[in-house]
């Protein structure tokens, strides 16, 4: 199995989330020095259920080059936690054998957390807190006794019920490898196999992904892969905490849903693009969106209760600009919403304001943490429409562009200046009124299409120009 720990290191590019972004003007995320043992990269960030004001992180250390990276051994994980909605940051360590390689973490409160991983002998970790990361008891150490298992993730969804996801492996009962999917109702104390008749049957070559995972409610989804090609494969989905599971053949990972229905998830990538699936059926039928361009993608995140796609773009590992995209209508039409110096990683939103990510490992600095802080931006995220008498005038345009806001009620608003690629050009805010006006100094920018958001917590609205 240790070339099954190779390939996991050496297909992060595609499998870990690490690239958000923010304004100078006014900054979408907040960056926070949590107390960590070392400087280490985020690998997995999980908000609690129920609870939007914790959230957990667990991070390893990794050598990092513009074009690469790969592991590097510690002696123990490392983990970080907020409690207040991510002001503050507490770190430790998880410890899980020796030269312990991470899977996902799940946090159900401040002081009750789960986390799963592998250590270079292949055993397969699953550890438990109950006191905020100071003490971590192992369970369930009779499982995942065979090292092709694999253990992929652990998730629970309070402090009693709870499900465990690894690599086809044989049974007591079955000679042929299926999913070994266990659950708990007791805290993880017991756990009982889910039936093979329950599990769709493995493919030749076919394994889960580490920490790759999707939860909303009781519904579960997890992406497989060929072992022999790199491809995506299927994805399997239960909606009933785990005991029952379909699949269907999407060939597609990276999943973020927004809702029981509606989701998105990465295809392949190919000619400098990557394909974009989404599901309105809960992962029944996959269809196409627009292909995405413009870099390799960081992070993918489909957002609660707008079905706003947020996205981000790389050129280099270690050098920005790390581009923060936004697509308010599936992936039609982007607009970048930042300037692209923060390096973040592992973006998990519970609703369209609450948002946390972790920091890929940085080079000249302490790691950071981050929380989503962009008000006046909620607007982009709410899925509303804002309603205001917005006049762009001259419209074509020559040297400048003078816009006009008008509304019943008086708000802040944010405008954003993209050209056709998406590309933020420039921003401005105007404090809080009900009649508005800006210019914009268009001299420099060459002739084209450009368009003009308006947001304010209500909502946005964008309108279309001509630069001549």
């Amino acid at each position: 199995m240790k070339s099954k720990l190779n390939i996991a290191c050496s297909t992060l590019p595609l499998l870990l989330l690490f690239c958000l972004t923010a304004s100078s003007l006014r900054a979408q995320w907040q960056a926070y020095t949590p107390a960590l043992s070392d400087t280490v990269g985020s690998f997995d960030l999980r908000i609690a259920h129920g609870n939007d004001q914790v959230a957990w992180a667990v991070l390893m250390k990794y050598n990092v080059t513009p074009t690469a990276y790969a592991w590097v051994a510690m002696d123990s994980l490392v983990f970080t936690k907020t409690s207040d909605g991510g002001n503050t940051w507490t770190g430790g360590t998880i410890p899980m054998g020796p030269e312990p390689y991470a899977s996902n973490i799940c946090p159900v409160s401040a002081n009750t957390a789960w986390a799963s991983g592998i250590d270079v002998d292949y055993v397969s970790y699953i550890m438990r807190t109950d006191d905020g990361g100071q003490t971590w008891q192992r369970q369930f150490e009779d499982g995942y006794a065979a090292a092709t298992s694999y253990l992929n993730f652990v998730h629970f969804w309070d402090a009693q019920n709870g499900i465990a996801m690894g690599d086809p492996a044989v049974s007591d009962t079955d000679t042929v490898p299926f999913y070994e999917i266990y659950r708990t109702s007791d805290g993880g104390a017991n756990w009982s196999r889910v039936n093979s008749a329950n599990i769709p049957a493995a493919l030749p070559n076919e394994y889960g992904s580490g920490g790759n995972y999707c939860v909303v409610g009781d519904n579960v989804w997890f992406p497989t892969f060929d072992f022999a090609t790199f491809e995506w494969t299927r994805v399997f989905r239960s909606n009933d905490r785990g005991l029952t599971w379909a699949a269907s053949d999407a060939q597609a990972g990276d999943l973020s849903f927004a809702d029981a229905l509606h989701g998105i998830a990465l295809g392949a990538y190919n000619n400098s693009s990557y394909e974009l699936k989404y599901t309105a059926d809960g992962g029944v039928t996959w269809t196409n969106l627009p292909p995405i361009t413009g870099g390799q993608i960081s992070s993918l995140v489909l957002i609660p209760q707008s079905h706003y796609i947020l996205t981000m773009l790389r050129t280099s590992n270690t050098a920005g600009p790390f581009r923060n995209m936004l697509s308010t209508d599936l992936g039609q039409n982007w607009m970048e919403i930042g300037d692209g110096t923060e390096l973040a990683s592992n973006a998990k939103f519970s609703s369209p304001t609450v948002g946390y990510a972790g920091e890929w490992q940085p080079a000249d600095h302490p790691t950071r943490m981050y929380k989503y802080t962009g008000s006046p931006l909620t607007g982009l995220f709410s899925g509303q429409t804002l309603e205001a008498e917005i006049n762009l005038t001259p419209n074509p345009a020559t040297d400048q562009l003078r816009v006009q806001i008008e509304t019943s009620e008086p708000a802040e608003f944010t405008l954003l200046l993209n050209d056709a690629q998406g590309r933020l050009i420039a921003r401005k805010t105007i404090e809080k009124t009900t009649q508005g006006n800006a210019q914009f100094d268009l001299r420099t920018l060459p002739p084209g299409a450009y368009s003009l958001t308006v947001s304010s917590e209500k909502g946005c609205l964008t309108k279309k120009f001509v630069k001549q």
